[in-house]
């Protein structure tokens, strides 16, 4: 009972996998890949050009060095995201949650990241010419210029004491 159990894990643990790869080699391909697990997929360096990876879980990805103009991220959670040095000129982040995002030295050139949240994000060093912040979320986010914004931090209620 004990192998046939021992199998069925790895077999799951197995499909997966190739579940995941099928996810990356459709973004490889078509630039598509819209509701898709990408978690911890490394995708350093490459080039995806108005790649489609709205509503998509992309927690962990590497993307540093990428090229992603144009590239949608609307309504993905991009926790501890790795966009080092990437190029997301013109990219449409809308409602995503960028929590713990690498960014230093991206370029986010005409990004928009309207009502996203930034939290605990890095920005140093990003070029942000004509980027739209609009409703964002920044709570211990480590701006372009290195200061930290914490404006959007949630106000913790204060209980007055009769």
């Amino acid at each position: 009972m004990k192998i046939v159990l021992l199998l069925a894990s790895l077999l799951t643990a197995t499909s997966a996998l190739a579940f995941d790869q099928l996810y990356i080699d459709r973004l490889l391909e078509t630039r598509n890949c819209h509701h898709c697990s990408l978690n911890d997929a490394d995708l350093s360096g490459k080039v995806l050009n108005g790649a489609d990876m709205s509503e998509s879980n992309l927690k962990n990805i590497n993307l540093s060095n990428a090229t992603l103009v144009g590239a949608w991220f609307t309504h993905s959670r991009v926790h501890n995201a790795n966009f080092e040095n990437a190029n997301l000129t013109n990219a449409l982040a809308n409602d995503a949650i960028f929590d713990g995002a690498n960014m230093k030295g991206a370029n986010l050139t005409n990004a928009k990241f309207n009502f996203s949240d930034l939290s605990n994000a890095n920005l140093s060093g990003a070029t942000i010419t004509d980027t739209v912040f609009r409703g964002v979320v920044f709570c211990n986010t480590t701006m372009p210029d290195g200061s930290v914004d914490n404006s959007g931090c949630p106000v913790k209620k204060v209980e007055e004491k009769n």
